[in-house]
């Protein structure tokens, strides 16, 4: 219940702030955020942010992706693997970018229902499969 009751409560504030600039917009967040007060669901708000962006994206035809490195990546191979997803995607695409030592090396990349391995670990395990067939 409380995930969709996230996803509604998103919804309605991502309605409500349409076509809204300076102080009308801030009468409407702050209207938004004494209501999650008085109704006891502060804690909902970072999952309301997640939803709220997913649906400025879906409706700016933006694609998020979720890139994973063993080590902090350069802007150029940020941007190296952002064109890839706008080349497979035709959409304007947003990186966020994450580390994971437990990655050997390369790098994960993730976006809509699309996973693309490169990590060393995920190549030897193809490497390996290869070899014993």
């Amino acid at each position: 219940m409380k995930k969709n009751q996230v996803k509604i409560l998103a919804a309605a504030l991502y309605e409500a702030s349409q076509g809204k600039k300076g102080k009308e917009l801030d009468i409407v967040i702050a209207n938004f955020s004494n209501y999650l007060a008085e109704h006891h669901l502060v804690s909902m708000i970072p999952g309301i942010l997640t939803e709220l962006e997913k649906l400025h994206f879906t409706a700016e035809g933006i694609v998020a992706a979720e890139l994973t490195s063993s080590e902090e990546l350069a802007q150029a191979e940020i941007k190296k693997i952002a064109d890839l997803v706008k080349t497979n995607t035709k959409q304007e695409v947003v990186v966020k970018t994450d580390t994971d030592e437990d990655l050997v090396g390369g790098a994960v990349v993730k976006y809509n229902d699309k996973i693309i391995d490169m990590s060393i670990r995920h190549q030897l395990n193809n490497l390996a499969k290869q070899l014993s067939n």
